[in-house]
């Protein structure tokens, strides 16, 4: 039982600190201790980011619990395909970021970005994220499963909301307009008029 409770605080202190790491407060006080280190900040946050939510993952899988129900045939095929396009959706994401950018090596242009699959959805990391969350599931239907799912889905329009306060203060009307014609996580399905 103590298991769980690790697992969903682990959850709780990641969301927390990835939150607050990402926060302009925390940034600009970085910035002004580490002067010309601030440069690796954003390094530190993706090494951050990865690893700790790697480490949530193993320690999921090292729990062992029962299953709800049987993980083979259908159920194994869709946690496969749930998974799969969850990774393809990340990927295609990553392709509107220069990988020196978003590790913090080069300075990014302070532009609104509208291209690829942002035209579709404002989040693509965070729609392949729900979906890989959802084969995780799937693959291992146990309660540590569970919880490490519903510690996603719980922290997601928080994570949203938090994000696009930020984009708000940066890119004003420009943002609420995007915001009014895009939608957030899942396409919107063309209709005939």
């Amino acid at each position: 039982m103590m298991n769980y409770f690790v697992l969903a605080g682990g959850w709780i202190i990641y969301f927390t600190l990835h939150s607050a790491l990402a926060s302009e407060q925390v940034k600009a006080g970085a910035s002004h201790s580490l002067g010309r280190l601030f440069r690796y900040y954003r390094l530190f946050y993706s090494i951050f980011s990865t690893v700790g939510l790697l480490g949530l993952l193993v320690l999921n899988g090292s729990i062992s619990a029962p299953y709800f129900f049987k993980s083979e045939g259908v159920v194994r095929y869709l946690s496969l395909l749930f998974t799969t396009f969850g990774v393809m959706t990340i990927q295609i994401a990553f392709r509107q970021y220069r990988l020196k950018s978003f590790l913090g090596f080069a300075d990014e242009k302070n532009e609104l970005k509208i291209d690829g699959v942002l035209k579709l959805v404002r989040h693509p990391i965070y729609s392949g994220l729900i979906l890989i969350t959802m084969g995780f599931f799937l693959f291992m239907p146990n309660l540590p499963s569970l919880i490490s799912c519903l510690s996603v889905f719980v922290y997601l329009p928080i994570g949203i909301y938090l994000e696009e306060k930020k984009l708000i203060a940066t890119f004003g009307e420009e943002y609420r307009q995007y915001k009014k014609t895009v939608s957030a996580l899942v396409p919107r399905l063309p209709l005939n008029r």
